[in-house]
């Protein structure tokens, strides 16, 4: 569940493009840019510089003027707006993203294109004001990124300095639930070859569930050396402090015994459900801890040596410490036999509650170097990227728990906080140090056999050493759970492009991918695994320009098999499973209708289940099973009129669409789907200066956001109905 902030701001159309603040004289330019989309050259796409039009894989580029305009805050929001792509995730793995059936740690996830880990372990929701840019990859591309990429990789471009001149942005928005969203930053350069940037943002909310207030602050600081049109420097630094919501949801309870059932949330085949008492309860103790502090300083270099040779290198460091300190799972008492840590009986009814704490301290130094060569062969345009990738990751965590089932309970219907602890056994803590070390070689090559046709290839080998150690509460080495592996994914994807007209293209693509097959390496211990999992795609797909660049399309269709998976089953427990598939089809459109009005919208399908034999290991048989989280549609639309009535005002509705998905790997709990609503106005008071006003979720719909498999007997609430207004300036 994301921590809850909103911008209010304009839902614009446009997927994808960059666009200025919407002025009275700037309709044209809002209606009659979309063909710029396919246009730009992504970086998420690899290292041959190929635009997303000519790049045989599905793409989404969520620009900086687009997460202005919809209000988004947070950067797995901003991922929610490409096709069949939904945000979730609980406290324990915040802002997870799904994307072609598959979660968690099978969805990879960069800053400014270097991998920092596990997703499930070290993603957070990054605040959108620093950002330049998030985009979304479909499909695996261990190709390009290494182990744990399947269902697609998200890369979160943060601000650059600019030569031109001076500017400046700031932003103030209040809304619901006392949500506040304040930013303020520029770029200046300091002479025509050196320019800097700073950026500050900070979100604060009480939270639509009372008592788990989120907060963020992220500083970004970035240096731009241009000596020449040949080389440059950049040197950024990234600073982000901060606290997770703790809300982890509220418990299924029997509605047989418990009455008041909440309708229209979730159908269960062992009749549980929720009741009306527990929407948007705090079921966790008042003093609840989930906040981190991450460094991350990185320096690129680039320089073009001639005509037929660039080189680039990347470097960086990581220092992150996140805590976690909470009651986090929540059962339902049906019998007086339950008793909590002091000994004492529970009373039938009830809600019995667990204490659980991690402290990770994760430190990464890495470096990439590549060099593109541009050569033609007989007369055939080839272009050649040759390269290296290392990193070595140090990760310590520490966990504990008390011995008791239940450390304490609280009423369904009234919960009260509580206190942390502690509790017997739970001290002194169990500590795991990981150390990751990567030395990878690859290549990728565009084709060009005639001006229509490209053959776009690449080919990466890693040589990946895992030390998984294990330490007893005595500090006695657990060699029985403690393990060494090394293992060499070799990974490639081959598919031609081709041109029908300048405006339309075809494209089909074969990628494979290989990672470690848990959905947390971090948690991984001896046994559980002895080989990557493998994973295979097929995908074709189209993309136009129409309308002389007045709309423009995307159509893919896909199929992936992922075998050899390992799946968390708990807080700190996995199991070994079997195979995986996802196969769908997904579809995005933008049409200008006229200089003042636009539509916007994609709809995805995905059929994403488990192969036979899927997770023996933990006692239970979900072959042919629904994978958790992921609806079988999703669909988005925007609409925005600008200078309506020759004002300067804009008005627009975004709609969100969310099929049913199943909330556990049994598939014995099946959420129901939704659709919400959102409606703005913004009056662009001066050139620079804009008000906005949004209401979100305007038909106050209820319903169920996500249901995290390692907490099986939960489900998260979606935020009610808000509303917020803002400021936004700019020069």
């Amino acid at each position: 569940m994301r921590s809850y902030c909103v911008r209010a701001c304009v839902p614009v159309v446009l997927l994808g493009l960059s666009v200025p603040s919407v002025h009275a004289e700037d309709e044209h330019i809002v209606a009659h840019g979309q063909a710029t989309a396919l246009r730009s050259t992504p970086v998420i796409g690899g290292r041959l510089g190929l635009t997303v039009q000519h790049n045989p894989a599905t793409i989404n580029i969520i620009t900086r003027s687009v997460m202005d305009l919809r209000g988004i805050a947070h950067a797995d929001e901003a991922a929610d707006s490409a096709p069949g792509v939904t945000s979730g995730g609980s406290p324990g793995n915040p802002a997870q993203l799904m994307m072609r059936g598959f979660t968690a740690g099978q969805v990879l996830v960069l800053r400014d294109g270097i991998y920092y880990g596990p997703t499930t372990m070290v993603n957070r929701p990054l605040n959108t004001f620093n950002l330049e840019n998030v985009q979304v990859l479909k499909g695996p591309s261990s190709v390009l990124y290494g182990q744990g990429a399947v269902g697609g990789t998200v890369d979160i471009r943060t601000r650059d300095p600019v030569f031109d001149a001076a500017h400046a942005n700031a932003l103030v928005s209040y809304g619901s639930f006392n949500t506040w969203n304040a930013g303020v930053g520029g770029s200046i350069p300091l002479s025509s070859t050196f320019a800097i940037r700073a950026d500050f943002s900070r979100t604060s909310s009480a939270g639509y569930v009372q008592g788990a207030n989120p907060h963020s602050n992220d500083l970004t600081v970035t240096a731009l050396w241009r000596p020449n049109a040949d080389f440059s420097a950049r040197l950024g630094v990234d600073y982000l402090t901060d606290r997770l919501s703790t809300y982890y949801g509220a418990p299924l309870v029997p509605l047989r015994q418990t009455g008041d059932a909440a309708s229209g949330l979730l159908t269960s085949s062992q009749g549980l459900g929720l009741t009306r008492s527990e929407l948007w309860k705090y079921y966790n103790v008042s003093d609840a801890k989930a906040g981190s502090v991450n460094a991350t300083p990185t320096l690129h270099l680039d320089w073009q040596v001639n005509p037929h040779l660039a080189l680039h290198n990347k470097s960086y460091v990581l220092y992150a410490k996140r805590d976690w300190n909470n009651a986090e799972t929540y059962s339902f008492i049906g019998n007086t036999s339950a008793v909590d840590a002091a000994g004492q009986s529970i009373a039938a009814g009830r809600i019995g509650r667990d204490r659980f704490y991690v402290y990770q301290n994760q430190h990464q130094v890495g470096d990439t170097v590549n060099a593109t060569f541009d050569h033609t062969v007989f007369g055939i345009k080839n272009r050649l990227v040759l390269g290296g990738d290392a990193y070595y990751l140090r990760f310590i965590r520490n966990r504990g728990f008390p011995d008791a089932d239940y450390a304490d309970s609280v009423s369904m219907t009234a919960p009260q906080g509580g206190s942390l602890g502690p509790f017997e056994g739970e001290l002194p803590y169990r500590k795991s140090p990981t150390t990751m070390t990567d030395a990878a070689v690859f290549l990728e090559d565009v084709v060009t056999v005639w001006g229509r046709l490209r053959i776009v290839g690449g080919y990466r080998y890693d040589w990946l050493h895992l030390d998984r150690q294990n330490y007893n509460q005595n500090g006695a080495f657990n060699a029985k759970s403690s393990f060494q592996g090394h293992y060499n994914p070799s990974n490639f994807r081959i598919g031609p492009v081709y041109d029908i007209t300048p405006a339309v293209s075809v494209y089909g693509v074969f990628s494979t991918a290989e990672d470690p097959p848990g959905a947390n390496l971090f948690i991984a211990n001896r046994g559980q695994f002895s080989a990557l999992s493998h994973t295979t795609q097929g995908e074709v797909g189209t993309k136009a320009t129409l309308l002389n660049g007045r709309a423009n399309t995307t159509l893919a269709l896909y199929n992936i098999d992922r075998r050899q998976i390992l799946v968390a089953t708990g807080p700190d427990t996995v199991a070994n499973a079997g195979r995986q598939v996802s196969r769908g089809v997904e579809w995005e459109g933008n049409l200008a209708l006229t200089h003042h009005v636009s539509l916007s919208g994609n709809v995805a399908y995905t059929d994403s289940h488990f192969g036979s034999g899927f997770m023996p290991s933990a006692g239970m048989d979900a072959s042919g099973h629904q994978v958790p989280n992921v609806p079988r549609v999703t669909a988005n639309m925007w609409g925005v009129w600008s200078r309506v009535g020759d004002l300067p005002l804009d008005l627009g509705a975004g709609m969100r669409y969310v099929s049913a998905r199943q909330g556990d790997y049994a598939n014995t709990i099946t959420l129901h789907d939704y659709a919400t609503v959102n409606v703005f106005a913004g009056w662009h008071m001066t050139k620079n200066v804009t008000v906005y006003g949004r209401i979100d979720n305007i038909g106050n719909k209820y319903y169920v956001q996500w249901a995290d498999p390692s907490y099986p007997g939960q489900v998260l609430m979606g935020a009610p109905r808000s509303f917020s207004m803002s400021i936004q300036a700019g020069l």
